[in-house]
């Protein structure tokens, strides 16, 4: 459907795409991904403005393909008695803890290692003041400085071509975290880290920079890549062991 040739950078841009921050952003970089890629390959636009996909879905339709149907068609009384097979077989794997569904936010010691280690990059910040809650601008990857004209880029979407889009909406990442400082692990970024895990070094790194909580001594010595898991006291998010 799309030539070799072309087929590295329309993957890229897909994945610029996919790290839109918000629906506003998305919406926007899409129509430009689609002018730029319209001509080039149309086959490959028409495919994706017409198709869509669940990703969570489609994660566990594969793994009852993979375990239980093994890939193969059925009748569907079949399936039916399967269908009840697979949800008491789901369920007992929860009763049994053999699944567990987390509510509380864990924090590894390598995220905690990252989040110190960002703290003492000092980078400049700019933070403003709503309601309950106060929103940190931060610059991206290993820039340590940002201006209002960088920051009103970013918001107001100053982009004009799909790769003005690429170069111009990363350079800054938002650390939105609640005024009650006993909370912070309610924090949110607009980092692609944390649109995977729902946490990121930033939300760390912020909180310890504003004295939120204490990383664990073992933080600032560990190594990155150590998968140590850390817990933090819910009761009081200032400890953590």
């Amino acid at each position: 459907m799309v030539k070799k040739s072309e087929q590295e950078d329309l993957v890229n841009d897909v994945e610029s795409l996919q790290l839109a921050q918000d629906g506003r952003i998305f919406i926007k970089a899409s129509n430009l991904f689609v002018k730029k890629w319209s001509k080039k390959e149309p086959n490959f636009i028409e495919y994706f403005q017409n198709e869509c996909a669940n990703n969570a879905l489609e994660v566990t339709n594969n793994i009852i393909k993979k375990e239980n149907t093994l890939r193969e068609r059925l009748l569907l009384s079949r399936f039916k008695v399967l269908a009840f097979e697979i949800v008491e077989k789901w369920s007992k794997c929860y009763e049994r803890g053999l699944k567990k569904c987390n509510y509380k936010q864990t924090i590894s010691l390598e995220l905690w290692t990252t989040g110190y280690q960002w703290v003492k990059s000092n980078k400049s910040i700019f933070s403003t003041e709503c309601d309950n809650l106060v929103q940190y601008d931060i610059p991206a990857g290993d820039e340590t400085k940002i201006t209002n004209v960088g920051i009103d880029v970013v918001k107001k979407m100053k982009w004009y071509t799909f790769d003005q889009y690429q170069k111009k909406a990363f350079t800054i990442w938002s650390v939105t975290l609640p005024v009650d400082k006993l909370k912070w692990l309610d924090g949110v970024c607009t980092c692609a880290a944390f649109f995977k895990k729902y946490m990121c070094k930033h939300v760390v790194g912020m909180t310890i920079r504003l004295d939120h909580c204490k990383p664990p001594p073992a933080a600032k010595n560990a190594k990155i890549g150590d998968k140590k898991i850390v817990v933090v006291d819910h009761q009081n998010p200032k400890n953590c062991y």
